[in-house]
């Protein structure tokens, strides 16, 4: 994970691409878009999240409770960013991605 002087992987991702100023629109090029999924286990839920970036997606290899739903989006943004940026990634390999068959997902 980012440390608190570097920033957070998402606000990486998203300055990268200098979404923010008009970069993405004028390349035609979409802006970071988070997905959270979902997986009934019993009586609890299980919840992780992907990041689709230049049309690509990297998920976070760990599933969490929601409460903590927020650690999955940075290391979803993590594994992009470091993708992106030909950086070793450690948490997971994007070639190693999950085929998920159920769940649910909601659009953040």
């Amino acid at each position: 994970m980012a440390s608190a002087r570097d920033g957070s992987y998402v606000q990486k991702l998203q300055s990268a691409l200098l979404c923010s100023s008009g970069y993405c629109a004028t390349n035609q090029i979409a802006q970071p878009q988070f997905q959270d999924y979902s997986d009934p286990r019993g009586i609890r839920t299980a919840w992780s999240s992907g990041v689709v970036v230049q049309g690509r997606e990297f998920r976070a290899s760990l599933w969490r409770d929601y409460r903590y739903l927020e650690h999955s989006r940075e290391e979803a943004a993590e594994i992009a960013w470091k993708t992106l940026t030909g950086v070793p990634v450690t948490t997971a390999s994007p070639t190693s991605q999950y085929t998920y068959s159920r769940g649910y997902t909601t659009a953040r």
